[in-house]
């Protein structure tokens, strides 16, 4: 008895899952603010561009978020706060920035709850990747420190080194036993690169 042959499905027929439209980029900062681009990428406003980075905190480094809250725990503060990822800070009118990381007090989270706007982080950490452009973070390290940011911390993990500006122009470059400092915004929050950059704890 022979095999009977497989029937012929037209190609008509056959269906495939709908192709996800790509989301057209906003034309105003109204409509960015509310923007889903769900393609993984991070996108800021700068004064009518849209700026794309890489990547948002990747999985290698959750280790960093994990190490640092727990530094701000162990902080002997006396106001009380948190560590927020990928939060906007509206550093002027016309550009929205997102650090990797921002350091808010619970004043300062009450006030964005009962206004909806972005409070200006007073503490800024960007985790630099070897794709990202030096200068364009220079240009929005500038801009922070316009803004009214205190400390921003540029996290170089495949160097273990962190940059540690107070001003565009005030530097201090942590390596090994060298000490991390947020002291001007964070009481006691002081880490030795070595430490930050140890999985192991």
């Amino acid at each position: 008895m022979g095999t009977a042959a497989a029937p012929v499905v037209p190609k008509s027929a056959v269906k495939h899952p709908p192709r996800k439209r790509a989301s057209t980029p906003p034309t105003t900062l109204a409509a960015f603010v509310h923007w889903k681009a769900e393609d993984g990428f991070k996108y800021e406003w700068n004064n009518g561009v849209i700026e794309k980075s890489l990547k948002m905190i990747t999985p290698q480094n959750f280790y960093l978020v994990r190490k640092l809250t727990h530094l701000l725990k162990e902080a002997k503060s006396s106001q009380t706060g948190m560590l927020i990822c990928e939060a906007g800070n509206m550093t002027s009118a016309a550009q929205l920035r997102i650090p990797d990381i921002a350091y808010y007090t619970d004043a300062e989270i009450r006030q964005a709850a009962q206004s909806a706007t972005w409070p200006i982080t007073a503490f800024a950490i960007e985790i630099i990747s070897e794709n990202d452009k030096i200068n364009n973070v220079y240009k929005k390290l500038e801009e922070y420190f316009h803004a009214g940011v205190k400390v921003v911390w540029l996290i170089f993990p495949q160097l273990e080194t962190v940059y540690v500006y107070t001003a565009p122009e005030q530097v201090t470059i942590c390596k090994g036993n060298g000490i991390c400092s947020a002291e001007k915004v964070i009481p006691d929050f002081v880490i030795s690169a070595e430490k930050l950059f140890d999985r192991s704890i």
